[in-house]
């Protein structure tokens, strides 16, 4: 080895052992400073594009969010880089388990029981995902899903008749997602849906019920409030096979949601009605997902109106429920 080349080496070696120092410094002081919800992993990509020279800043730059970045655009961005990962599993609809959900009016009509048969307060969970299936069906445009949400309603406490699984939802659904740049009234839509959904019980009559949906998804922004609104048309069955021919008197034409982001609390709702003033049914549903703990959100739902689950679809609720979220809409 020529002098040179051992001063150059040398060199190297110094300066890498700089800069591992310098981002041990900038790390530690990071984490001295960071509110307790920071991730790691993200002051640790801060310190690295402090360390290092400017083309490697440049092709770090894309992971760092920048502060005006959309929620929207942030959920969208995360799913992009994970969803090739064959240990992730992209969430669809929130993800909750209510180990306290109790309904002041539990429906007892459909079953060959007395409500003193049922107890009032129950299990109440939802796992939802969703798997994109094919990117860019419309030149860059149109991401093309396949996803599926299960609804129980678990009789966990209620040891007299061996906690038995009161209700279960199957919602499988396929859809298009598509990127848009309207505004109206200073409210963005970045995000459209276009799909069908299937949504039953998988029971046996008399307890069967299910329909099946066209729907489309207009999703707003406006800072930290979002919009979602989407309206569905049922798709016709014959009239032998309709398990709940009057199921749009209760469940309506369609649904508001809304959600307001106030740092890691986020705060939301969800409106139905049928738009029939001379026999009005719908259903209101208020939630607050707010820290717990590092992995999962404290979740407090209230809920009070028609179609909670399928079997209920003509049956009022009146139901407060607590647990845990472990994903959130954004």
């Amino acid at each position: 080895m020529t002098l040179f080349g051992a001063i150059c080496g040398l060199s190297f070696a110094v300066s890498a052992a700089d800069s591992f120092s310098e981002r041990e410094r900038c790390l530690l002081d990071a984490l001295a400073k960071a509110e307790g919800s920071t991730p790691v992993a993200r002051l640790r990509e801060q310190c690295l594009l402090q360390s290092q020279p400017s083309q490697m800043v440049e092709a770090v730059q894309p992971i760092l969010r920048q502060d005006d970045e959309s929620l929207i655009a942030q959920r969208v961005e995360d799913e992009h880089r994970t969803q090739d990962d064959p240990f992730v599993i992209t969430p669809h609809k929130r993800n909750y388990v209510m180990f306290a959900s109790y309904n002041a009016s539990p429906n007892s009509r459909p079953y060959a029981v007395t409500d003193e048969d049922f107890s009032n307060t129950e299990i109440k969970f939802q796992l939802s995902f969703k798997v994109p299936v094919v990117d860019d069906l419309f030149g860059d445009n149109g991401d093309l899903y396949v996803a599926y949400t299960h609804l129980a309603f678990w009789q966990a406490y209620n040891q007299k008749f061996s906690s038995p699984f009161r209700e279960t939802n199957y919602e499988p659904e396929v859809f298009l997602l598509f990127d848009n740049d309207w505004e109206l009234f200073g409210w963005k839509n970045p995000k459209i849906r276009l799909g069908m959904v299937h949504q039953s019980n998988g029971r046996s009559e008399p307890l069967s019920r299910s329909w099946n949906r066209l729907f489309a998804q207009f999703i707003f922004e406006k800072d930290n409030l979002f919009l979602g609104v989407k309206p569905w048309y049922r798709i016709p069955e014959a009239e032998e096979n309709d398990n709940n021919p009057d199921i749009l008197d209760y469940m309506g034409y369609g649904e508001l949601q809304g959600i307001y982001k106030n740092g890691e609390h986020s705060y939301s709702f969800m409106l139905r009605n049928n738009l029939n003033w001379d026999e009005n049914r719908g259903a209101i549903q208020l939630d607050w997902i707010f820290p717990l703990h590092r992995r999962f959100h404290g979740y407090l739902q209230y809920f009070n109106g028609y179609g909670e689950s399928m079997v209920d679809y003509n049956a009022s609720s009146n139901r407060l429920s607590f647990g845990v979220a472990l994903t959130d809409w954004l």
